[in-house]
């Protein structure tokens, strides 16, 4: 049985071409569903979420193609995103899926044994860029998230627009290494959680990178994130 894993699609109403490759993903995975164990998307499944009262209206398609993987026997993993952190018990319920932390602990079985396959995000990797983890610090904050979703929808709109034009302002100044993902965070996660395997996106740099830790092979694996030009969006491992 196959696991696949996605991340960084950035669904956004205003962006159909993208909804289109989802759907074709969508309908490939129902095409073969007696051969996929589980769908993990790892984080950024949708380009902004102002809360599950507000967006769920506006998703209704992605979150009905969610269901179907589930009732076609494929299990859905989800992991929150700088864009979707917001993403709550209502919109779990309705797709019928499930919300994992980040990073999250994957034992897979291969012919070498039992291994553990450490999942991420990956942007609280990203420790070089001192304004984005000073962001990411508010905006994970309980109470920043209560008054955040306390307040009314024009409200969060209007927030959720001004934080984005800051970030792309603040972006086009900074080299772009700063904000890749950093190695010594890297390897700190992945020897704290014992496994020499690391799955993440966030950065858009899909790539297998190889290195040494602790004596012992590593690879730390880059999703893509989602256009239509692109020849993959995904990675399969078999379980």
């Amino acid at each position: 049985m196959k696991l696949l894993f996605i991340s960084d699609l950035h669904l956004d109403p205003a962006r159909s071409d993208i909804h289109t490759c989802f759907n074709q993903f969508i309908a490939s995975c129902l095409e073969q569903a007696n051969q996929i164990k589980a769908l993990y998307i790892l984080g950024d499944l949708f380009e902004v979420w102002l809360g599950d009262d507000a967006s769920l209206p506006f998703y209704q398609n992605v979150i009905e193609n969610l269901r179907l993987l589930n009732e076609q026997g494929i299990e859905v993993y989800i992991m929150h995103g700088n864009r979707d952190f917001l993403l709550g018990r209502q919109f779990e319920q309705a797709a019928k899926c499930q919300l994992i932390p980040d990073p999250f602990p994957l034992d897979i079985e291969t012919k070498q044994g039992r291994e553990t396959i450490l999942l991420s995000h990956g942007d609280k990797l990203c420790t070089d860029d001192s304004d984005y983890m000073a962001f990411r610090k508010m905006v994970h904050n309980p109470q920043w998230q209560q008054d955040f979703l306390s307040r009314s929808i024009e409200e969060r709109i209007a927030i959720a627009h001004s934080m984005r034009e800051q970030s792309k302002q603040r972006g086009q100044q900074k080299p772009t290494q700063i904000m890749d993902v950093n190695q010594q965070a890297v390897e700190k996660l992945m020897l704290d959680n014992n496994t020499l395997t690391l799955i993440h996106g966030h950065t858009h740099r899909p790539d297998l990178h190889h290195f040494n830790l602790n004596n012992q092979a590593a690879r730390r694996i880059v999703l893509p994130d989602w256009n239509p030009d692109a020849k993959a969006w995904q990675i399969e491992l078999k379980n």
